[in-house]
């Protein structure tokens, strides 16, 4: 409490030696030999067949499920002490 605080600050070291991780560089894996041009040609969308749209279902009622009438038991085995 009866430091006296200093007229210029002091000069710290401002590069960090612990608690920082090393930044590893991504690289891309290489492509399997399955994926070629051919392969990636057989997944355009616009030849898919046109009867395979999805149509949307007309809503169904939702019937309410009656709840199981539960009672309380005083034989559960638990008690409280």
């Amino acid at each position: 409490y009866f430091q006296k605080v200093p007229a210029e600050a002091p000069q710290l070291e401002l590069k960090a030696n612990y608690g920082l991780v090393e930044p590893v560089p991504f690289e891309f894996p290489a492509l399997n030999a399955h994926w070629t041009p051919e392969t990636l040609a057989a997944f355009d969308l616009t030849k898919r067949p046109k009867d395979d749209t999805a149509k949307p279902k007309p809503d169904e009622e939702v019937k309410p499920l009656k709840e199981p009438d539960i009672k309380p038991q005083k034989d559960s085995g638990c008690r409280i002490s």
